[in-house]
């Protein structure tokens, strides 16, 4: 859509002295701060703002929006104004006004490179369609002369013949049903199919009065060339006027990504100071990454938010745009790609930029999930403190917030460091690569050179001022480790080796896991830094070698070309990702792999010979019959019918021919789509959207008493603001379309009619209609039309958002395992030495690192589907039971932030911390504070090395047992997913990974010396779905005695925290702590919704569980396979 040129490109950059309450400084856009008055300005008394200041900003009405709105607008009334000449009249006859409504459904207001795929493939099936119809008619033609006497044939008046009409009936069914399997089965023929079900609709239905070949070749050679016509039309005004590239698209969105990425830096580094002094565990702070329930704080009129709160949800807001930009930038790159060009940046540069800012976008947002972090603590230790709550209770909570007020009050300053160094990064990045405006007198050497080390951003060698922060921020991180660790006597070596040194092994858990938390946050600090470092290097690296000196063509490569092509008609590239629709209405179609909804036939093996090959081409055939493509085919073209069997009786024809009754099945086709939903509630939209239509139409004709000048300009005003509701609300974009085309059926008909004459209408045959009465017939026609596509919708199954909704949590819970699948492999491939170079094409670690992220894009992209389906299923009619909308916002909420913390694990894996930070630096050797230590520097590396080998040989041992854990997240991911889509209830009992795993691995490995099956029985657990409160099932374990006096194993040692691979460690077990945790909710939410299998034995009418023993005497068996 047209919308995707708007994105947000605010973004704040507070210093870290700044008072909280001023921390949120905005960008224009453009990389420019907006301060506001100046600090010395007089005050001056502020004016109250009147009604249109207060309300117009709310419109959004920018630049592009409003250029989109124009652009769009032009084909309609420049096809409308064509016909008015005498010559065009004259040719095109009483069907002139079908040229405007065309150019309508081929959608000018989108980028260049997706509407050349829409106009092309328009373009097919049009002569497609004129083929088709042309042997329709000619079969239909033959039917009438082999059915009707001489004296008929000789008639000059053409007669009504059956057989002639029963052979179109026939024609249009199977054409509505053919064209509409494409549509359903391949995203990009949407428009295409709806041009080509338009053409046939109105020669199958005109046909019945043509009496000879001639006069249908005649027929649909004309109908050919206007819809020739209005895709040209639709072509010029979208290549001159205005003409917008994929290539701005994504470029805009690469600015608007580097405004939402600085915004987020300063509002987490807002939300870290206000932790300095509140209470971080108040459990009143809901987080929400999707739209969804509020919790608590549902009407803010009632209940006020504390300043940690608001904080928060502005931290919330922000990521949640970022998320929804970065769908956006992954969907439109494919098309900016193969744009043609005259520019600097090529096709490879893009993809290298969208990949350089993911690095940075993701451990960006990964900070923000410390709100969770907090929010889950105190669930979990029932930190809800009121005036009930145990003085011991609040007495740990008060402790534990006084321990965090004090790391983030250490964490204020090496934030602050890093937050201006992504500011400060991300704007010289963008004005490097044009993303944003060069400040006028930078980048020039003589100006460098007298300013001495004042380097500004877009200046040439401001990298090393990003360097300069980044090593200052290294030097002060150690600080905020060596607080943690006073604060909790860790690294206090007198009480450790004293008299008390014997802590619980408890304490050292709850310890540890606080540290992971540190590490956790400052490991994704440290990789933001490094992230943006070389998003720097790059740009400056475009500089240098002269690709930003001067503009060349760039002309998509054979290969891509290829692709394209081969995507048209590739189920796995036909999908949102390749395939631009302007009717999706905002629900992107993604294909999810071969895997997903697979089902074999349990009745037949694999075929073998090559008559059970046959055979199985033959069940193909009843399969596609039965497919779901097929069956949405049908319903269209029972809807059509509906209407279209009205042309083909005797007694109503001549009533369907005088009230253009083919306008309504004009409307069905539009109306109806795989992905419709919204039934009832777009059927409401698409009759207020006719009615609105008609009063307008009226107004554009009588206000100016029916001449010509004025009626353009007025009809052109509403089209003008039809679009805006298009740009604005994608969700209405069927609500839309079927108002600018009522709009034209009415004003076009007059205008055709004042133009050709009342008499030479009214000899086809047509009655003459004044616009008073034409307008309430064309609503008539039109909703009659809507209704039909609704009835067909909900009829006999109804195809609402609700069920696509679950179909799309399911196929997301499907990638996420499939996600995790390759996680695992890239951990396993890494540690076995068999990954090779992330960085190198063909290696596996390569062909891993792109599954993933082809993988993150599509979620990226169905998760504002869901949300979308989630929003507006609330106007579906419900009957029966009220839809559980908590449960799959809640599964929506889950299922995106197992997938962000995946994320996480994916990028430290693949993405370790290095300490690169300039070319100079290559022969020094930089501790882990960031201290050069050159005389060390042997010592250092062999320590490292030392190191590193002892955390891979560890790890490769845990690995290796922990295939059970990872085959249990993979499992339940599965059996969710698949229980989702079909409704099957869950078993009783589901297997679960613990917590911290990782960890226990490791300490069992170094006091047991293996991690054999006696671990099994250490830590197995089960969840039971029976049950609403959560428990845990552990088997029968003993208590293991603690070597080194209940201290872990010295690799585990939090006095190692500054080791190389401790911190990695602590993402990798924050991560999955937090993976665990949602996947346990999630299990409980799916089974509230399709119901657990209840094998269980009952003793009479009591409630109490026997076990899956025989019933003896006097038991009353209830195993009915239950659904508790």
């Amino acid at each position: 859509m047209a919308d995707t040129s708007k994105n947000e490109a605010s973004t704040s950059s507070p210093d870290r002295d700044r008072a909280p309450e001023r921390e949120e400084e905005e960008y224009d856009g453009q990389g420019n701060r907006d301060n506001g008055e100046e600090a010395f300005a007089v005050p001056q008394p502020r004016k109250k703002p009147g009604l249109l200041s207060r309300y117009f900003p709310k419109l959004e009405l920018d630049a592009p929006t409003v250029i989109m709105m124009f652009k769009g607008s032009l084909p309609p009334i420049i096809a409308l104004a064509i016909y008015q000449s005498t010559d065009v009249a004259s040719y095109f006859g009483l069907f002139g006004y079908i040229i405007p409504i065309i150019s309508i459904l081929i959608p000018v207001v989108l980028p260049r490179g997706k509407f050349l795929m829409i106009m092309l493939l328009a373009l097919f099936f049009t002569c497609f369609a004129a083929a088709i119809s042309l042997l329709a008619l000619w079969s239909a033609i033959q039917a009438r002369l082999h059915t009707s006497t001489e004296e008929i044939r000789q008639s000059p008046l053409p007669t009504y013949n059956s057989s002639q009409a029963a052979v179109c009936g026939i024609w249009l069914f199977f054409n509505t049903w053919l064209g509409n399997i494409l549509r359903a089965k391949y995203a990009s023929f949407n428009l295409p199919v709806i041009t080509f079900c338009i053409f046939v609709n109105i020669c199958a239905t005109y046909g019945v009065t043509l009496t000879s070949t001639a006069a249908a070749e005649a027929f649909v050679r004309r109908l050919f060339v206007e819809f020739l016509v209005a895709i040209a039309l639709s072509t010029a005004v979208s290549l001159l006027v205005f003409p917008v590239s994929s290539r701005l698209v994504v470029f805009k969105e690469f600015s608007g990504s580097i405004g939402l990425l600085g915004k987020t830096v300063a509002l987490q580094q807002a939300y870290l100071i206000r932790l300095e002094s509140d209470d971080m565990f108040a459990t009143a702070t809901r987080t929400r990454t999707s739209p969804g329930p509020e919790g608590v704080n549902k009407d803010p009129k009632k209940q006020s938010l504390t300043k940690e709160e608001k904080a928060a949800k502005a931290l919330e807001q922000t990521a949640e745009k970022m998320t929804e930009l970065a769908g956006k930038l992954h969907a439109d790159l494919v098309f900016a790609k193969r744009d043609v060009a005259w520019g600097k940046l090529d096709a490879n540069d893009l993809g290298e930029m969208l990949t350089l800012f993911r690095n940075l976008y993701i451990p960006i947002m990964g900070m923000t999930t410390i709100i969770d972090i907090f929010k889950r603590v105190s669930e979990h230790r029932g930190w809800d403190v009121d005036e009930n709550t145990p003085v011991e209770v609040v007495a740990e909570k008060e402790g534990e917030k006084r321990v965090w007020n004090e790391v983030m009050k250490q964490l204020h300053e090496p934030f602050g460091i890093l937050s201006k160094a992504i500011d400060q990064g991300l704007i010289h990045a963008g004005i490097c690569l044009e993303l944003l405006p060069r400040p006028k007198g930078s980048g020039k050497a003589k100006d460098v050179e007298a300013r001495g080390q004042n380097v500004k951003p877009g200046e040439v060698g401001f990298s090393q001022t990003i360097c300069q922060h980044l090593q200052e921020f290294r030097s002060k991180r150690s600080e905020v480790l060596s607080t943690w660790g006073k604060e909790r006597a860790i690294i206090d070596e007198d009480r450790l080796n004293g008299p008390g040194g014997h802590l619980p092994e408890e304490w050292w858990e709850r310890e540890r896991s606080q540290l992971y938390v540190v590490l956790y946050m400052e490991t994704l600090m440290l990789s933001s830094g490094q992230a943006v470092q070389e998003l720097v290097a790059y740009a400056e690296k475009k500089v240098t070698d002269g690709t930003m000196t001067k503009k060349r063509l760039i002309l998509p490569g054979y290969r891509r070309m290829r692709k394209w092509l081969r995507a048209i008609f590739n189920n796995e590239d036909s999908s949102a990702e390749q395939s631009p629709d302007i009717m999706d209405g905002g629900a992107n179609i993604v294909y999810f792999g071969h895997g997903y909804n697979k089902k074999r036939d349990p009745e037949h093996l694999p075929p073998v010979t090559a008559w059970q090959h046959f055979g199985n081409g033959l069940r193909k055939v009843s399969g596609f019959f039965a497919s779901e493509e097929s069956s949405f085919a049908f319903r269209v073209a029972c809807a059509t019918m509906t209407v279209g069997i009205v042309a083909y009786l005797e007694d109503s024809h001549h009533f369907f021919i005088e009230q253009r009754l083919v306008w309504a099945m004009i409307i069905i086709t539009i109306g109806m789509s795989m992905t419709s939903g919204q039934s009832l509630f777009g059927f409401f939209c698409r009759i207020t959207g006719t009615v609105l239509a008609m009063c307008g139409s009226l107004i554009a004709w009588y206000i100016v008493d029916g001449r010509k000048a004025g009626v353009f300009v007025i009809l052109w005003l509403f089209t003008f603001i039809d679009y805006y509701v298009l740009i604005k609300f994608p969700q209405l974009t069927i609500a839309v379309i079927i108002t600018v085309v009522t709009q034209i059926l009415i004003i076009g008909y007059e205008l055709q009619v004042d133009k050709i004459g009342k008499e030479a209408s009214e000899r086809t045959g047509l009655p003459y209609y004044p616009t008073s009465t034409l307008a309430p017939y064309r609503l008539a026609c039109v909703a009659g039309g809507s209704l039909v596509a609704f009835i067909w919708t909900i009829f006999p199954k109804p195809v609402s958002d609700r069920t696509w909704l679950r179909r799309d949590l399911s196929a997301t819970l499907y990638l996420t395992a499939n996600y995790f699948g390759v996680i695992n492999s890239i951990l396993k491939a890494s540690l076995d030495d068999t990954a090779g170079d992330f960085n190198r094409p063909g290696t596996p670690a390569n062909q891993l690192y792109k599954a993933g992220r082809k993988i993150f894009g599509k979620v990226m992209m169905v998760i504002p589907s869901m949300i979308l389906h989630s929003a507006w299923q609330k106007w579906e009619p419900t009957i029966g039971g009220r839809f559980p909308r908590e449960a799959y916002d809640d599964i929506i909420l889950r299922s995106t932030r197992i997938m962000n913390y995946l994320t996480l694990i994916s990028y430290t894996l693949t993405h370790p911390n290095r300490k690169r930070c300039s070319d100079n630096d290559k022969h020094e050797e930089t501790d882990i504070d960031g201290h050069g230590a050159p005389g060390r520097q042997s010592d250092a590396t062999a320590l490292n090395e030392e190191n590193a080998t002892a955390w891979r040989d560890a790890l490769t041992k845990v690995f290796e047992a922990l295939n059970p854990t990872h085959h249990a997240i993979l499992s339940s991911l599965t059996l969710l997913s698949n229980s989702l889509l079909s409704g099957q209830s869950l078993p009783p009992f589901v297997p679960l990974p613990r917590p911290y795993e990782m960890t226990r691995r490791l300490m069992w490995l170094e006091r047991y010396g293996s991690a054999g099956s006696a671990y099994e029985d250490f830590v197995s657990r089960s969840i039971d779905l029976r049950t609403t409160a959560k428990e845990e099932r552990p088997t029968t374990s003993q208590s293991r005695p603690l070597s080194q006096a209940g201290r872990p194993l010295n690799i585990l040692d939090p006095r190692n925290m500054d080791q190389p691979g401790y911190a990695e460690f602590a993402v990798l077990q924050v991560c999955t702590t937090l993976v665990c945790d949602d996947l346990e909710g999630l299990m409980r939410d799916v089974s509230g919704l399709v119901g657990v299998v209840d094998f269980s034995f009952r003793v009479g009418g009591s409630d109490s569980t026997l076990g899956s023993g025989a019933a003896g005497p006097g038991v009353n068996n209830n195993t009915k396979g239950k659904t508790a």
